[in-house]
């Protein structure tokens, strides 16, 4: 999103949100904020997003319900904002930042015996790396909280809470709308003079302009590079006139850009002469044309965003969970040395007639050790043969309390990275949004090592299990395949009954997979062969030519002890060797919801 469409966008909330009052606010994902808002009827969500490289600003209704739980930014801004009035909106200068005015909330630091209303601005700078949320008290213009405390400013750094709140441009750009002819001439001709791209020009002298939009206002000057600079630049003037009108008059016509692929690539405020005409998909408001852009985007780009990154803060958590791992097994190598500490305490009281006081070392024979071989006993000289022994007894004890408790962490620590390569596995095969971001919510409980606290409904819906993907086998029986390490546990533990069929891919991190059967039936072989290739679909042996699976009936299978989520030991197994098809499984998800649709 461009300064242009978000002049737009923001054309039409200030005839919407000037006067509604704020019913609550919540985060949504680790990068966007959900403004619920209402005006005499019905609720209307505003959903505000800073994430790096698909900022937006866009109307949803009905309101989201949040993928994770709120951060502390998030919950500190919903308690200042609850209930407050939304008294203006605004684009600051023309440029990527969004100020929401907002009074009647709670003054922060207020209780209730201090009470009274605060005076707010919530700034939405949409700045790519470097974009964040500040809230700003609008009497002092001091930071109350911000959500990032470090974001890239071009200028300076992001200002900390009870510091003045300043724009994150430095002044060498200047606002075009404000711009006339002489003052254009004399900011763009030294641009153009030091053989500077006149798109590249354009951008670097005003704000709001991206790249799209300085190439198209090139495009419609007709400029000649070889022409006499102040040719050129009165070339540029027309154009740079006749769009500034267009933005103050507020004469926007959305276009949603279509790639080459037939898929959505872009927004643009107006009609573009550098797109061709049946690339360009005319909208009445820039609302409808941002939920078409984000509508096709999450179907297609947003899974891929949030799959990089998810995987990316998976491998780190999984390398400090290794460093760990690593420390504790060999601080634990250490503690399990304790027997050798009281062996060493016993032998000495043993010999200690000819162990004479103030020797450094002594070797004493081992009786405990099967090849009673000679062991090497470090002394104190200054200490008696009792005292030593004492010492070594100390060891010993010291280390079968810290032995416990250090065998304890390592079992954790290995309980934990068995989750979090499960994750990985579950992250790699996971098909939309939902479950990604599910899957982060579950990355942040073992990171933070306490549950995330969501809706009193998401939690009643978590105690009951996650819903497994349902298939319908071509023999009509129903197949049931886990989403996650929870929902594999589930499936397995709480929903299959001791005759279904249970498979999984053989050695190969993947999802449980579920035959529903009648008592004392057998399953058909078309429909172990279909629940096979589903189990070798959902694993990470998705793009291999054969994978094994084992399947069994469910009640030989049981749960090790203190294992990690979507962990099964199996006895009595066979083993069926097929290949993943994606055809295959579009199929048999089709004609479930057939029947479904039917029923």
């Amino acid at each position: 999103m461009d300064a242009f469409c978000l002049a737009a966008i923001i054309q039409e909330l200030q005839a919407i949100l000037p006067g509604a009052r704020i019913s609550r606010l919540q985060q949504l994902d680790r990068w966007s904020l959900l403004l619920v808002f209402h005006r005499g009827r019905g609720q209307e969500g505003l959903l505000l997003s800073v994430e790096p490289g698909a900022p937006r600003v866009e109307l949803l209704s009905p309101p989201r319900k949040p993928s994770v739980s709120s951060s502390r930014f998030g919950d500190f801004v919903a308690s200042k904002t609850k209930e407050a009035l939304i008294e203006a909106v605004e684009q600051v200068g023309l440029d990527r930042i969004t100020a929401i005015e907002m009074s009647g909330g709670p003054l922060p630091g207020s209780t209730r015996l201090t009470t009274g209303e605060a005076a707010m601005t919530l700034y939405v700078e949409m700045l790519g790396p470097a974009s964040n949320f500040i809230l700003v008290d609008r009497v002092t213009g001091t930071v109350i909280d911000r959500l990032r405390s470090t974001s890239g400013r071009t200028r300076g750094k992001t200002p900390e809470p009870g510091e003045p709140y300043q724009s994150p441009f430095d002044c060498s750009r200047v606002d075009p709308r404000c711009v006339k002819e002489d003052e254009f001439q004399e900011l763009v001709r030294p641009r153009l003079a030091e053989g500077v791209e006149p798109a590249r020009a354009l951008a670097t002298c005003f704000t709001g302009f991206s790249s799209l939009m300085a190439t198209e206002l090139v495009a419609r000057s007709g400029l000649s590079t070889l022409a006499p600079l102040d040719e050129q630049a009165r070339a540029l003037w027309k154009p740079f006139r006749d769009l500034m009108g267009r933005v103050a008059t507020a004469s926007f016509k959305p276009r949603l850009i279509i790639g080459s692929n037939g898929e959505s690539a872009g927004i643009a405020a107006f009609p573009l002469i550098t797109v061709a005409d049946n690339h360009q998909v005319p909208y009445s408001t820039m609302a409808e044309a941002l939920a078409a852009y984000h509508g096709s985007r999450d179907q297609v780009e947003r899974p891929q965003t949030i799959l990089a990154g998810l995987l990316r803060r998976l491998q780190s958590e999984i390398s400090a969970a290794e460093r760990l791992s690593a420390s504790l097994g060999q601080e634990a190598t250490l503690y399990r040395e304790g027997e050798l500490h009281a062996r060493k305490g016993q032998l000495l009281l043993a010999n200690r007639a000819g162990i004479r006081r103030g020797e450094q070392t002594v070797e004493l024979v081992d009786y405990a050790d099967p090849g009673t071989q000679l062991l090497r006993i470090e002394l104190d000289p200054a200490c008696s043969i009792e005292e030593n022994a004492k010492r070594y007894f100390a060891l010993h004890r010291k280390a079968k309390r810290g032995g416990g408790i250090v065998e304890k962490r390592l079992e954790e620590a290995t309980r934990r990275l068995a989750t979090l390569r499960s994750l990985v596995q579950e992250a790699e095969t996971a098909k939309d949004v939902g479950e990604l971001q599910r899957i982060d919510a579950a990355l942040a409980r073992v990171a933070r090592r306490r549950p995330i606290q969501g809706p009193a409904a998401s939690r009643v819906r978590e105690s009951e299990g996650p819903e497994p993907r349902t298939f319908r086998s071509s023999d009509g029986l129903a197949i049931l395949v886990g989403k996650s390490g929870a929902g594999n546990d589930h499936l397995t533990w709480r929903l299959a009954r001791p005759h279904d069929l249970w498979l999984h891919a053989q050695g190969i991190p993947g999802s449980h997979v579920l035959v529903r059967l009648a008592k004392g039936k057998q399953t058909p072989p078309r429909t172990l062969c279909e629940a096979a290739q589903l189990a070798a679909y959902y694993s990470r042996a998705r793009g291999q030519v054969k994978v094994p699976v084992d399947y069994a009936l469910r009640k030989f299978l049981r749960k090790p002890k203190a294992a990690a989520p979507g962990a099964a030991l199996l006895s009595r197994e066979k083993t069926i060797t097929v290949r993943p098809e994606a055809d295959l499984v579009r199929r048999l998800h089709a004609a479930e919801d057939a029947l479904r649709t039917e029923g």
